[in-house]
């Protein structure tokens, strides 16, 4: 999973996404999991809703990242990826204010 969206870095932002030549959040997301055998459905919010709440300090690499309308991957070391806007694409960046850290399973 870690390594399918690291491989992603600097494709396009699409709505609606789910690669391989563009991706919305959830469709990254949902891709990346689905290389680790995880199926997610492709709304940031229903993909929340089947994870629960960690704090930052627990955060593990392969996390979800979760914010209002948005969801990334946790990278590690207060880093993410995920697919902001048609300006960013796929990016990996720090962690921003108003993030939350959810953990599937």
């Amino acid at each position: 999973m870690i390594a399918y969206a690291r491989s992603q870095v600097g494709k396009r932002y699409v709505r609606g996404g789910e690669g391989p030549y563009g991706f919305d959040c959830s469709g990254l997301t949902k891709r990346a999991y689905a290389r680790a055998g995880l199926r997610l459905p492709h709304s940031s919010g229903a993909q929340a809703r089947r994870a629960r709440t960690v704090s930052r300090s627990k955060a593990r690499p392969g996390d979800l990242v979760v914010g209002s309308g948005h969801v990334g991957i946790y990278m590690g070391n207060g880093m993410m990826i995920d697919a902001g806007n048609h300006r960013t694409g796929v990016v990996y960046r720090k962690l921003y204010r108003g993030l939350s850290v959810s953990r599937l399973g």
